[in-house]
């Protein structure tokens, strides 16, 4: 990602200290938003998730890639006005093979040991919605674009 260094690092430690983001897919006409649990890869390319495949997010994924993944700071004080960070990232969804040796799987689990058997399950899909843009927004209103080649 080619962007400020300080920028860049926010992000890094939005993106590790959060456990959970919150997803948006497209049912038919309307959004539909789910909260899963993701990790984003070093080089703030991709963002790793799984899910059930008979849920409905899965058949939206299926039915429209493109996503859109928010994940924030907030703290629900006063002070969120100020200091919170909020990033919403756009991007399109793909299925990843389950193999315990992959760089994005060890990344995954490595932050959510306890979604182990999840993840193994075979009604569980491992997914990975490679990043296009980042929507940064700090002290509530200042927003930074960032788009990537």
């Amino acid at each position: 990602m080619k962007t400020d260094p300080s920028l860049e690092d926010k992000l890094k430690k939005l993106f590790s200290s959060q456990k959970l983001g919150v997803l948006a897919t497209q049912q038919k006409k309307n959004p539909y938003t789910s909260l899963v649990a993701f990790a984003c890869s070093d080089d703030m390319r991709q963002i790793v998730f799984t899910t059930r495949k008979a849920t409905r997010k899965f058949a939206n994924i299926i039915s429209n890639s493109n996503v859109s993944f928010f994940v924030d700071n907030r703290s629900n004080r006063a002070i969120d006005f100020r200091k919170a960070i909020g990033v919403t990232v756009l991007g399109s969804v793909r299925q990843i093979r389950k193999n315990k040796n992959n760089k994005l799987m060890k990344l995954y689990l490595g932050k959510h040991p306890q979604l182990d058997s999840f993840l193994a399950s075979q009604s569980s899909a491992f997914l990975c919605i490679d990043i296009k843009s980042f929507y940064i927004v700090e002290r509530f209103q200042n927003v930074t674009e960032v788009h990537l080649e």
